[in-house]
């Protein structure tokens, strides 16, 4: 009498192909997210970099200030740009943007500490 079924190593072999595939699929994943989330914080530094030139343009010289949320206020003040969405996609304190100013306010510098590498960093400079 023979009995149908799968044997052990048929499911053995089934399973394994799964978790391969999972583990590339939330691989995968997690990376799009990360990838995302940079590009984010590039595409938030052009446009509070956009604002300030209008600023600039306006007042004669950038925010005088070393302080990121300062200086969205006194953009937003100014009718520059809606801070709402200028913010951290993780709102985690490792990747806050920076803002620096320069020669009373001559030039900036505006940065994010990418997710890749916590060393790395994306950065606008005006001069």
């Amino acid at each position: 009498m023979k009995k149908s079924g799968f044997s052990i190593i048929e499911l053995l072999v089934v399973a394994t192909i799964i978790v391969v595939l999972s583990t590339i699929g939330l691989v995968s994943y997690r990376q799009a997210t990360v990838s995302s989330r940079n590009a984010k914080r590039k595409a938030d530094l052009e446009t509070v970099r956009a604002a300030l030139v209008m600023y600039r343009t306006d007042e004669g010289n950038y925010p005088d200030t070393d302080s990121f949320s300062s200086m969205l206020g006194e953009l937003q003040a100014g009718d520059y740009l809606n801070v709402d969405n200028i913010e951290d996609p993780k709102n985690d304190s490792t990747y806050r943007y920076r803002y620096d100013s320069h020669s009373n306010g001559a030039s900036f510098d505006l940065c994010a500490y990418l997710e890749a590498d916590p060393i790395e960093h994306y950065c606008v400079y005006n001069p």
